[in-house]
């Protein structure tokens, strides 16, 4: 019975991570500058990227809820609200204070809009599918390198309303004055495995570049 329920909820998962039209369909891989060009990444083909704030790159194959990269940027001096952070703090020190982040915060990075709230959405809200901020357990830390520079990874799971678990992997590293968080998340059930490979490949080929200060465009 327990098996036909988590089966269900990744079902309901399913429902809510329709994407909207207004989403960017990838067809190729395509490389794309991350915002004052700070990183490079390589988008994979076949997947979608969410219309986001431009400090936020947000994709998924499938729907949110079923899988999801995103690459996060905060400013060092306000990524950890009440903590002394720099350059030179350990990943170490930075893995704890983003693991206690997320226990107080699941954010929203998509924009959505008010009609595609209707419909389907309406009977499943997203919120029910989301993880649940509180929910969430360390797996483990580890250091790593991501393009050389020293990081952190975050390993969690966390359940959502309907006790669907999910799995985390989050990289942070400093890089250029700002925090940078490059996460993946999806259902253990099925998704987290199987779209692994990418995760990793996506990291293998994101460069870190030099902040553009100047006559800038992202």
């Amino acid at each position: 019975m327990m098996r036909l329920n988590i089966h269900f909820c990744l079902i309901l998962a399913v429902l809510v991570s329709a994407c909207s039209p207004n989403w960017q369909n990838l067809k190729k891989e395509e490389t794309i500058k991350g915002p004052s060009r700070a990183y490079t990444a390589v988008l994979p083909s076949e997947w979608k990227r969410a219309p986001t704030d431009p400090e936020v790159l947000l994709i998924t194959r499938d729907g949110l809820f079923l899988q999801q990269i995103s690459v996060v940027r905060e400013r060092l001096d306000e990524a950890f609200p009440g903590k002394k952070v720099s350059a030179e703090t350990p990943p170490q020190e930075l893995a704890l204070m983003q693991y206690k982040k997320m226990r107080e915060e699941e954010p929203d990075y998509v924009q959505v809009q008010k009609a595609e709230t209707k419909g389907v959405l309406a009977l499943f809200p997203v919120n029910n599918a989301k993880p649940l901020a509180g929910t969430t357990e360390r797996v483990a830390i580890k250091p790593y390198k991501l393009d050389g520079k020293d990081a952190f990874l975050l390993e969690t799971r966390s359940y959502n309303s309907w006790g669907l678990e999910y799995r985390s992997q989050a990289i942070g590293v400093v890089h250029e004055g700002d925090f940078w968080l490059i996460r993946y998340l999806a259902p253990k059930l099925h998704y987290a495995a199987r779209d692994q490979l990418t995760f990793e490949d996506f990291l293998k080929k994101m460069k870190l570049k030099e902040k553009c200060r100047i006559f800038c465009s992202d």
